[in-house]
């Protein structure tokens, strides 16, 4: 798939996009928070906050709280657009993008 070519060569030329995207995966595999799932749902929904709360089965304000947080543990910014596109594309690399 071309946009898994993409993300690898993505990567190594920002790894910070790509250690964020390591460490939302390594967040959620250690604490079960479903990070990686809200922020792709997010990205997929295009910040879209009450259909992606309906497909996570949250509140908004839940919502808003996970990606507040996902942002704090991992530094990912949503509001930056390249930030958006490689998180992404980090998502789509560890399959949760397209969404199940």
């Amino acid at each position: 798939m071309d946009a898994l070519r993409v993300t690898d060569a993505v990567a190594e030329h920002v790894p910070s996009a790509a250690d964020a995207v390591a460490a939302l995966l390594e967040h959620d595999e250690r604490h079960g928070t479903d990070l990686p799932r809200t922020v792709g749902a997010h990205l997929v929904f295009f910040g879209d906050a009450a259909a992606t709360a309906r497909y996570v089965g949250v509140h908004t304000n839940t919502l808003r709280y996970r990606l507040r947080r996902a942002g704090e543990l991992c530094g990912i910014d949503l509001t930056d657009p390249d930030v958006r596109l490689l998180v992404e594309l980090g998502l789509r690399r560890a399959g949760l993008i397209p969404l199940p």
